[in-house]
C-alpha cells in the first residue's frame, strides 16, 4: 500500500490564508434573564395549617371521583398534549443530527467494468476491470461551533419537554373549570326547577282568586310573565351546559356526539385550602417558566455557533482501497490522508446576517422569560386574591339566600290570606331566585379560584 502525503508548502499556504482571512469572530453583548424581585405575596390567604399540599389531580381535591377520571383521560388523549410530545420528538431528532455533525463522515464506493463479446460459445460479458473505495472525512470543532449547535439542540429538547408540561397544566386546569361549570349549571338548572314550579302554583291559586273575584286579570298577567321569563332563562342554561359538556369532549379528546357527562352537581365537591409557594418558587415550579429559561439556552448555543462560523474550520480526510487492473491480477490499493483549514472569505456580509439574527433572538428570548415570569407573578396574586373575595362573597350570599327564603314565603303567605298585593310576592319572588342563582355561582367562583391558584403555583410535581 502508497501513501500520497499533503504538501507541506500547501498547508502552510492554507493555514496564512485561514488565519487572514478568518480574523477574529464579532463580539455581541447578550442580556441575562431577569430575577425575583418578590419576597412575599400582596394578598397571601391565611390558610394556615388546614392548608393542603397542592395535589396531582384536582378531583382528589375537590373530592369529586367522576373529575378525577375525566382528567386523567384528558391527560392521556387530548390533542393539545399529543402535538407537544410530538414536538418532544422533532427536537429529540434535531439532538441527533447535532450530535453526528460531531462525527466522522464514512462513504464506500465499488465498480465493476465489463465489455461484451461476440463469442458464441462463451460468457455474453468479460469482467476485466473492478475498484472499491472507502472514504473518511472529519471536521475538528477547533472553536466549539458544533458543541454549541449540539447545546442549543439539547436546550430545545428540554424546553420542548417543559412545554408539554405547560400544555398538560393548561388541560388539566381547564378541564376541572369545565367540570365546575357544568355541574354550576346543572345546579342552577335544578334551582329554576323549582322555582318555576312553585310560580306555576302561584298562578294556579292566582287565576282560583280571579274567578273568585278576588285578584284582577292584571295580575294573572304578571304571574304569567314571570312563569315565561323563568322558563326562558332555563332554556339559556340548557344551552350553555350543552357547549359546557361539548367543549369538555375535545378536552378530553373524544368526540361530542358521543361523550357523556356524568349528573354531577356543586353539593358533592369540596373547596380546598390549597398550599401557596413564595414567587421564587414559581421560577423552578412552574413549566412555562422552565421552558422559557431553556429557549434563553439555545439562542446562546446559536449565537456561539454564529460566532464560531468566522472561524477557520479543520477538516481531516482519509481515503484509502484504490482500484485493481485486473480481476485475475493483484489487488493495488492507495491511501491518502491530508488536512484542510477552511475559513471565510467572502461571505462575512452573510455571517454577520446570520450571528445578528441569532443575536436577536436571544434578546428576544430573554423578553419572553421576563414576559412569563410576570404573567405567572400576576396569575398568582389574582388566584390569591380570588380565593379570599370568593370565600368572603359567598358568606354574605348564604345569608342572603336565607332571608330571601323566609321573605318570599311570608309574602306569598300574606297575599293568599288578602294582607299584601301581588307586587310584593312578585319582589320577593325575583329576590330570591337571583339569590339563590348568585350563591350557585359564588360556589362555582371560590372552585374556579383554587383551580387558578393550582395552576398559578405550577401544579404538582407528579404532572
Amino acid at each position: 500500500m502508497t501513501a500520497t502525503p499533503c504538501s507541506p508548502a500547501r498547508n502552510g499556504f492554507l493555514c496564512l490564508l485561514a488565519l487572514a482571512a478568518g480574523g477574529c469572530a464579532p463580539t455581541v453583548t447578550l442580556p441575562t434573564a431577569p430575577q425575583v424581585l418578590s419576597a412575599h405575596w400582596r394578598d397571601a390567604p391565611a390558610g394556615g395549617a388546614h392548608a393542603q399540599a397542592l395535589p396531582g389531580n384536582l378531583g382528589a381535591a375537590f373530592r369529586s371521583a367522576d373529575l378525577a377520571a375525566l382528567i386523567a383521560s384528558a391527560l392521556g388523549a387530548n390533542p393539545d398534549i399529543a402535538i407537544a410530545a410530538a414536538r418532544i420528538a422533532q427536537a429529540r431528532g434535531q439532538l441527533g443530527i447535532a450530535r453526528a455533525e460531531m462525527l466522522p463522515v464514512v462513504s464506500a464506493s465499488g465498480g465493476l467494468s465489463a465489455t461484451k463479446t461476440d463469442n458464441a460459445g462463451g460468457p455474453l460479458f468479460n469482467f476485466s476491470q473492478g475498484f472499491a473505495g472507502l472514504d473518511v472525512a472529519f471536521d475538528v470543532d477547533l472553536f466549539g461551533g458544533l458543541r454549541a449547535g449540539k447545546r442549543a439542540a439539547r436546550s430545545r429538547l428540554v424546553a420542548a419537554s417543559f412545554e408539554r408540561d405547560a400544555v398538560a397544566l393548561v388541560v388539566h386546569a381547564e378541564v376541572a373549570r369545565a367540570f365546575v361549570q357544568h355541574a354550576a349549571l346543572s345546579d342552577r338548572i335544578a334551582l329554576l326547577d323549582r322555582n318555576i314550579g312553585q310560580a306555576r302554583e302561584l298562578d294556579r291559586i292566582i287565576r282560583v282568586r280571579m274567578r273568585a273575584g278576588e285578584a284582577t286579570r292584571v295580575e294573572v298577567g304578571l304571574q304569567a310573565i314571570q312563569v315565561r321569563q323563568l322558563e326562558t332563562e332555563r332554556l339559556r342554561l340548557m344551552e350553555a351546559q350543552s357547549r359546557t359538556r361539548n367543549a369538555l369532549a375535545v378536552l378530553a379528546g373524544e368526540e361530542a356526539p358521543i361523550f357523556a357527562m356524568p349528573a354531577t352537581g356543586l353539593g358533592g365537591m369540596a373547596v380546598p385550602a390549597l398550599a401557596m409557594v413564595q414567587p421564587g418558587e414559581l421560577l423552578v415550579r412552574r413549566p412555562d417558566i422552565r421552558a422559557a429559561e431553556s429557549r434563553i439556552a439555545a439562542a446562546e448555543g446559536d449565537v456561539a455557533q454564529a460566532r464560531a462560523a468566522f472561524l477557520p474550520r479543520l477538516r481531516l480526510s482519509a481515503s484509502g482501497l484504490g482500484q485493481a487492473a485486473t480481476l485475475a491480477g493483484p489487488l493495488g490499493a492507495t491511501l491518502a490522508a491530508g488536512a484542510d483549514l477552511l475559513a471565510p472569505i467572502f461571505n462575512r456580509g452573510r455571517l454577520k446576517g446570520d450571528l445578528n439574527v441569532a443575536a436577536a433572538t436571544q434578546v428576544e428570548s430573554v423578553e419572553l422569560y421576563r414576559k412569563a415570569l410576570l404573567t405567572a407573578l400576576g396569575e398568582a396574586e389574582d388566584a390569591l386574591t380570588a380565593v379570599e373575595r370568593t370565600h368572603q362573597r359567598e358568606t354574605l350570599l348564604i345569608e342572603i339566600v336565607e332571608e330571601a327564603r323566609t321573605t318570599a314565603r311570608l309574602a306569598r303567605r300574606q297575599y293568599i290570606e288578602g294582607e299584601a298585593d301581588l307586587a310584593r310576592v312578585l319582589d320577593a319572588e325575583h329576590l330570591l331566585v337571583q339569590a339563590e342563582d348568585a350563591r350557585a355561582l359564588a360556589m362555582q367562583e371560590r372552585l374556579d379560584a383554587a383551580i387558578d391558584l393550582f395552576k398559578a403555583m405550577g401544579g404538582s410535581a407528579s404532572l
